[in-house]
């Protein structure tokens, strides 16, 4: 029997949350540095790497579910830089109202998360508890 600690399920809510709780970060550190001359808007990217990874796990029949277990523990989201993002003369390059929207949804797809995670533990303890 699979531990359910590292079931894929478990590690899909990890990673989830690893990106989300970057994401937050990134947002704030945007949100903080909108007064800040030539600073450029940073994101998170999750989604295209961990598709890649979930492809190419599905191309290995042999080896599928091990190679589809590795790409569901995702390693960590990645901060990049836009480059040619400007919103003021100064080239700053935040869009304030954009960033806080972003902060909210993001704080939002979080408590989902963390909800999922919080059933998963009720789900065990009741079957524990008999």
């Amino acid at each position: 029997m699979q531990d359910w600690m590292s079931s894929n399920s478990m590690r899909m809510l990890q990673s989830s949350m690893r990106y989300l709780w970057t994401n937050q970060a990134v947002l704030m550190d945007n949100i903080v540095n909108a007064d800040t001359p030539n600073y450029k808007v940073k994101y998170v990217t999750f989604e295209d790497t961990f598709k890649a990874k979930i492809e190419a796990a599905a191309a290995q029949p042999k080896l599928r579910g091990q190679a589809m277990r590795q790409a569901v523990g995702f390693d960590s989201p990645q901060i990049k830089e836009a480059e040619d993002q400007s919103y003021r003369m100064d080239d700053n390059g935040v869009d304030v109202a954009e960033q806080q929207i972003e902060f909210y949804r993001n704080t939002i797809q979080s408590q989902y998360v963390l909800d999922s995670i919080n059933n998963n533990f009720t789900i065990l303890r009741s079957a524990i508890r008999g």
